[in-house]
């Protein structure tokens, strides 16, 4: 089994929904020989790795089009699988070492696998994504990782979660409006990036600023485009006390135009900013896509 796993055996509910057809698909292929099984003394169909690798093989172009995402390994029947099951201590392992190694089909595979298996996309963010770049942060600070392998690896996170957009289901857009920025000596967005995905699929239409935000004459944004919400995102400013400033002078803009401020990041953890425009802080995507 790669990549350390202790699988041994699919069942036929597993085999189906990893190859994208339905039960009796998979009864009908065992008993013509087109699929090979193991049977039990009880007459249950028990599949190995090799079978199902096996069937792709020799069914790319009959069947190349499967539940998840296409098939062409055995390494892509695990992480079908994975998915499938919600084994999500080996996805964010297998995410953490694929963005290492800044191979964005990969990570691109899980993100696109698990949204297209359901999987809500503010859980996706809070369970798979975050983790990861939290790993990653800690083994640049714990000088297992240079800068430059810090920040290859975070923008193969960011790319593949931008990729990602191109498959989200995205309903008609409201009135409402959302702002999302950073500060103006911010340069992490990539969290910022996930919010705007969210409020996309809320029915939110999203101006996205991003990282760096100047706020000389921002007030004449707000003008222009009447937001009815402000997400301010910050990770690791330079200076607290010009991220103070901005934040407050945001806050005061937003407030004079009844726009609602929303703040999130690690940031906010050391600032003591009490504002009557900021109706919320921000912990996870799930509250995000809540309020």
């Amino acid at each position: 089994m790669i990549m350390g796993s202790n699988l041994k055996y699919f069942n036929s509910e597993d085999a189906a929904k990893i190859l994208g057809v339905n039960v009796s698909t998979i009864k009908r292929w065992t008993d013509t020989g087109n699929l090979e099984c193991i049977k039990t003394a009880g007459g249950h169909r028990k599949f190995l790795m090799s079978h199902l690798s096996s069937f792709v093989e020799r069914n790319k172009k009959k069947n190349s089009k499967v539940n998840l995402f296409t098939l062409e390994s055995e390494e892509d029947i695990e992480i079908s699988y994975r998915i499938l099951k919600g084994d999500y201590q080996f996805l964010h392992e297998y995410v953490l070492k694929q963005s290492l190694q800044c191979n964005r089909d990969k990570v691109q595979q899980v993100f696109n696998g698990l949204y297209l298996g359901q999987y809500p996309l503010h859980f996706i963010y809070d369970i798979i994504v975050t983790p990861v770049l939290h790993r990653i942060g800690y083994l640049w600070e714990e000088n297992q990782l240079s800068v430059i392998q810090e920040h290859l690896a975070s923008q193969t996170i960011k790319d593949c979660i931008i990729r990602l957009q191109g498959i989200i289901n995205i309903p008609e857009g409201n009135e409402e409006k959302a702002l999302c920025l950073t500060p103006s000596n911010e340069l992490h967005d990539i969290s910022l990036k996930m919010v705007d995905h969210i409020l996309e699929i809320r029915g939110f239409t999203v101006l996205y600023s991003g990282q760096i935000t100047p706020l000389e004459k921002i007030e004449h944004s707000f003008d222009a485009y009447r937001p009815n919400r402000l997400y301010i995102s910050s990770t690791t400013p330079d200076s607290r006390e010009r991220l103070r400033r901005d934040i407050l002078q945001l806050c005061d803009i937003a407030m004079e135009r009844n726009c609602d401020v929303y703040v999130g990041g690690r940031s906010f953890d050391f600032l003591e900013i009490d504002h009557s425009a900021i109706r919320r802080r921000l912990y996870t995507f799930e509250e995000v896509n809540r309020y």
